[in-house]
Formats: structure tokens, sequence, C-alpha cells
């Protein structure tokens, strides 16, 4: 039987600590930014349908 390794062959690198990774984090709130918009447009568009439906307006 081989001998342990020191290193396990599932060993993952630490990741560097040296700030945020700008990229992700500009995307991530980009995309968080665009899908509320949506969704407050789509909400605004359904509330108008809702009233022209039902006399409303």
């Amino acid at each position: 039987m081989a001998p342990p390794s020191a290193r396990s062959k599932f060993y993952v690198r630490e990741p560097a600590h040296d700030g945020p990774d700008w990229l992700k984090v500009g995307l991530t709130l980009g995309t968080s930014v665009f899908l509320w918009i949506y969704l407050i447009k789509q909400h605004n568009e359904d509330v108008l349908e809702y009233k022209r439906r039902n006399g409303l307006e």
C-alpha cells in the first residue's frame, strides 16, 4: 500500500484575499438591478391590464 501523500488530491488552493473580485461583484449587482427593474415594470403592466379588464380605469 502506498504511503499517504502530503497533499490530498482534493486539495483546493486558498482563494486570494487581496480584495473583492470586481467582475463578479459588478455582474451580480448588475443582474440584481436588472431583475428588480424588470419585475417592477412587469408588475405595473399587470396592474394596468387588471384594471382594464375589470373596468376600473
